[in-house]
């Protein structure tokens, strides 16, 4: 029973399967990550895995990556208007089978990949 107590603390140490840390000057709550008005140019790195809502509008974002939400598999809300966008990489929204809402008003986008929503069978809102 001494080994329990122990375990749980080895588990929720930062980087060892416990909560994930907020990614440098946004503000994390429950699943919602807030990263708006930042003059953020790229999509922060190590965004927490069980976020569920990611607001990134307001931003100086030009280019979304396939990278950029690989593994959110529970983000449902992806707020990315009024950045700059200019770019979209195929496969970018691969990852995201529970998004419900994407928000991409007052960007820079003239042309969408060809099957850029493939993988996200739950979107109804764009």
């Amino acid at each position: 029973m001494k080994l329990l107590p122990a375990l749980l603390l080895l588990l929720l140490r930062p980087g060892h399967g416990g909560a994930q840390p907020c990614p440098p000057l946004c503000s994390c709550s429950g699943p919602s990550v807030d990263c708006h008005g930042l003059a953020l140019r790229t999509v922060p790195r190590n965004l927490p895995r069980h976020a569920e809502r990611l607001d990134l509008n307001g931003n100086n974002i030009t280019r979304i990556t396939k990278t950029d939400f690989a593994g959110l598999r529970h983000l449902r809300v992806l707020q990315l208007m009024e950045n700059k966008i200019t770019t979209i990489e195929r496969g970018a929204f691969q990852d995201l089978k529970e998004l419900e809402r994407l928000r991409l008003n007052r960007n820079n986008l003239q042309l969408l990949s060809e099957l850029l929503f493939l993988g996200t069978p739950k979107l109804y809102r764009l």
